[in-house]
C-alpha cells in the first residue's frame, strides 16, 4: 500500500511541467512530433516546509522511509503519486526549522 504525505508546505518555488516527445527531424528544415508513451507529461514542485524540530523531523523520516519509492501527495493539480531524491537538512537554528524538498511525478507505485 502506497502511503500518502500529509504535510502542508508553508511555500512553494519552482513548479515544472515536462513534457517527453520524440521529434524526428527531416533535411528540408520539417520536424514531425509526437508524445512519447502513456504518461507524456510529467510535473515537479521545489516545496518549502517551516516548522518546530518535531513537524520538520516527521517530514524528513517521511521522505527518507521512502527513499526510492513513490507516495501519493496533493498538490496544485490534484492527488498524484512522487517521488522525492532531493531535500535539505536543516541545521540547528533556534525554534524554527526548514526543510526544502523536490517532489518528481511518477507513474508506478
Amino acid at each position: 500500500m502506497t502511503d500518502t504525505f500529509i504535510w502542508k508546505p508553508t511555500s512553494s518555488g519552482a513548479a515544472t511541467a515536462n513534457a517527453a516527445v520524440r521529434k524526428a527531424a527531416f533535411g528540408d528544415g520539417y520536424t514531425q512530433r509526437a508524445p512519447e508513451g502513456i504518461n507524456p507529461r510529467s510535473r515537479s514542485y521545489q516545496l518549502t516546509f517551516t516548522g518546530t524540530k518535531a513537524r520538520i523531523d516527521q517530514i524528513i523520516d517521511f521522505l527518507d522511509a521512502h527513499v526510492g519509492r513513490s507516495f501519493f501527495w496533493t498538490g496544485p493539480r490534484g492527488t498524484a503519486l512522487y517521488t522525492c531524491d532531493t531535500h535539505t537538512e536543516p541545521l540547528p537554528n533556534g525554534l524554527t526549522h526548514t526543510v526544502t524538498a523536490t517532489f518528481e511525478q511518477t507513474f508506478q507505485p
